[in-house]
């Protein structure tokens, strides 16, 4: 196996209070502010993240499994609302990582805080993934969860499909194939979520 761990950390600023940011990180909140978004509950009783939810979804495969499909399981392995911690745990079939999301008031009425994602290959799959290219993708992913929760949460708006397709295909860390990747995995959430 060839790399088998990477750690990706992205610094989130949003001009809005961390109250009203942290309840968004949740697989049924992103229905309000993530274009297309699409997931399978597993265990989510209440309808809000809390210590032991599971979910799986398909959009994060071209980032995750370098694919157009393919399924990620997500369980909160910790959820402190006093705090604005959330970690959760992500299998899939080439890796274990871990995805830690933890926000703070700024001082100013805004939200500061990471996006620290620790990708663990699972097997030589995912640790032949690790060495192409996959922590520039997994930065990407970051960036564009960023982008989209920091569009809803100061405009108040989702961001348009047609808005996040632009981004995507003007963000220079991915290849052309990644891109096609991408659109192939928008046509394979909506078949496999009717």
């Amino acid at each position: 196996m060839s790399k088998t761990k990477a750690n990706i950390v992205l610094p989130v600023h949003i001009k809005a209070p961390v109250e009203k940011v942290f309840p968004l990180c949740c697989p049924v909140e992103e229905y309000r502010w993530i274009p297309g978004w699409k997931c399978r509950l597993i265990h989510c009783p209440n309808d809000k993240v809390e210590s032991g939810t599971i979910f799986s979804e398909v959009s994060s495969a071209p980032f995750l499994l370098n694919s157009f499909q393919g399924k990620t399981t997500w369980t909160a392995v910790m959820h402190d609302p006093d705090n604005y911690k959330l970690h959760f745990r992500l299998d899939n079939e080439k890796s274990s990582s871990l995805y830690k999301i933890e926000l703070q008031d700024d001082g100013q009425g805004g939200t500061a805080g990471t996006l620290d994602f620790t990708y663990n290959a699972a097997n030589d799959k995912g640790g032949d993934y690790a060495g192409k290219n996959m922590e520039e993708k997994i930065r990407v992913m970051l960036s564009l969860v960023k982008t989209m929760l920091q569009h809803y949460c100061e405009t108040g708006k989702m961001l348009t499909f047609a808005g996040l397709q632009k981004i995507v295909l003007s963000e220079p860390g991915l290849s052309v194939m990644d891109k096609i990747r991408i659109g192939l995995n928008r046509v394979v959430v909506l078949a496999m979520y009717k």
